[in-house]
């Protein structure tokens, strides 16, 4: 091997992957590659809570803030409802952890919404008012 896995992971995946389909087990990097399958399913876990959270935080600007409500946020909405239905289909074994997702995604999208509306956090709800199924649903926009 030319690479090593701290100094280019990168080079490094690519040789593992070679190795894997030539069946030269004995010259892979095992604790390595067990790691980095770990990681990629924490990253589709960490992507699924972003687009929650990005989500969620649209939907309560949307609600409190309705006269700011433009083109932006709505296209944001419709995009974030289609990553996230996108993603589940992708990766099915995450839907067991959706109200995990959504209590974590809704506290960081609270502090989004004050951040960017400027209003104070006790005008939000402490936990998400809505379903998953409800906020998904392309015909849900909350009324103030």
């Amino acid at each position: 091997m030319s690479a090593t896995y701290d100094e280019d992971l990168y080079t490094w995946s690519l040789e593992q992957a070679i190795l894997l389909r030539t069946r030269k087990f004995d010259q892979i990097d095992l604790e390595h590659i067990i790691e980095e399958i770990e990681d990629m399913s924490k990253s589709e876990k960490r992507a699924l809570q972003s687009f929650l959270e990005t989500l969620l935080m649209h939907l309560l600007k949307w609600q409190f803030q309705p006269a700011y409500q433009g083109r932006s946020w709505k296209f944001t909405i419709i995009e974030q409802r289609k990553r996230i239905e996108s993603h589940l289909q992708e990766n099915p074994g995450l839907r067991s952890k959706l109200p995990e997702l959504v209590e974590k995604a809704y506290g960081y999208a609270v502090t989004g919404a004050v951040r960017e509306t400027g209003l104070a956090v006790k005008v939000f709800p402490q936990e998400c008012p809505w379903l998953y199924k409800q906020f998904t649903n392309p015909d849900f926009w909350p009324e103030s």
